[in-house]
């Protein structure tokens, strides 16, 4: 059976182009060149059960993607598609870098200071252009830690668990 929860939301379809029942895509993703590679697209609405259409064909203009599925031969049909989300099984998420996350398998970690204490949960990650923030709720108020070495000293996404290394003041309750 298929559980929505195991699947993750890397674009969107967009309009219809042509009279043959193309789409346009919106990548949700660092890595639009995925789509290229996909034999099946898993269609959504929401958080609700995905349907599987066979591809016919994606293809790349400029920053324009478009993609034919198997059996969607007409407009009409197309446009039905129109705002689905495409989604992937998490196991088939594009395999990042040593010391690279992805931000859902941050979200909710526990964030501990480099002695064992713990400072809260995740809840967030705002993504900047120099470095990311991560957004930890510490006692119902947000805890702002740089996502670079200085402070994020380890990160095991197996145990759910960040350590940090926090200066004085970073904490909402210090004086």
């Amino acid at each position: 059976m298929i559980n929505p929860d195991d699947y993750i939301f890397v674009g969107k379809i967009g309009r219809t182009t042509g009279l043959k029942g193309s789409l346009t895509i919106v990548p949700l993703t660092s890595f639009p060149e995925r789509f290229a590679g996909m034999k099946k697209f898993f269609l959504t609405m929401e958080k609700k059960t995905p349907i599987e259409l066979d591809v016919d064909k994606v293809e790349y203009h400029g920053k324009l993607i478009t993609v034919s599925f198997k059996g969607i031969d007409r407009e009409e049909k197309a446009r039905a598609l129109t705002g689905y989300r495409i989604t992937v099984h998490k196991n088939d998420r594009v395999k990042l870098p040593a010391d690279h996350y992805y931000i859902e398998d941050l979200i909710e970690c526990e964030v501990f200071d480099v002695g064992g204490k713990m400072i809260g949960k995740m809840k967030n990650v705002m993504e900047m252009s120099s470095n990311d923030i991560y957004v930890v709720d510490h006692r119902g108020k947000e805890v702002l830690i740089p996502a670079i070495s200085e402070f994020i000293k380890d990160i095991d996404i197996e145990n759910r668990r960040i350590t940090a290394s926090l200066i004085n003041g970073m904490l909402p309750d210090e004086d």
